[in-house]
């Protein structure tokens, strides 16, 4: 019952989205020394959410992030890698905010529910 719901749906597909995108940062951090790596990211999460919506038979259960290479602030360096350490950790720390704002939905969509069933906290 409580899964049928669109918000805590939503909100699972959000902490899993940061997760891969965790996993995605690690692996551009570990390949920063590593001639010609070219750094990656997934969409964001919006977007790859309401594509996933709008395709027919699909669910946030079904989501599939694209991997894309990462608009580089900076220019590569002189062996071709384009990973920024500094573009990483802000990436790292924007995903680790995506994550706890998801669990948060998911709290309080539970606090709510609690609530209306006169169970509180």
């Amino acid at each position: 019952m409580i899964n049928d719901l669109e918000i805590i749906k939503m909100a699972s597909a959000m902490a899993r989205h940061a997760a891969t995108r965790h996993s995605v940062i690690a692996e551009n951090i570990a390949n920063a020394d590593t001639v010609n790596y070219k750094a990656k990211d997934l969409e964001a999460f919006a977007d790859a959410y309401h594509r996933i919506q709008n395709s027919t038979g699909k669910s946030a259960d079904d989501a599939v992030w694209r991997r894309q290479h990462s608009t580089v602030v900076s220019a590569a360096s002189p062996n071709g890698n384009t990973v920024s350490l500094e573009d990483q950790m802000m990436r790292s720390a924007d995903a680790q905010q995506n994550h706890d704002a998801a669990i948060t939905i998911y709290k309080k969509t539970i606090d709510l529910m609690r609530a209306s069933l006169g169970r509180g906290n």
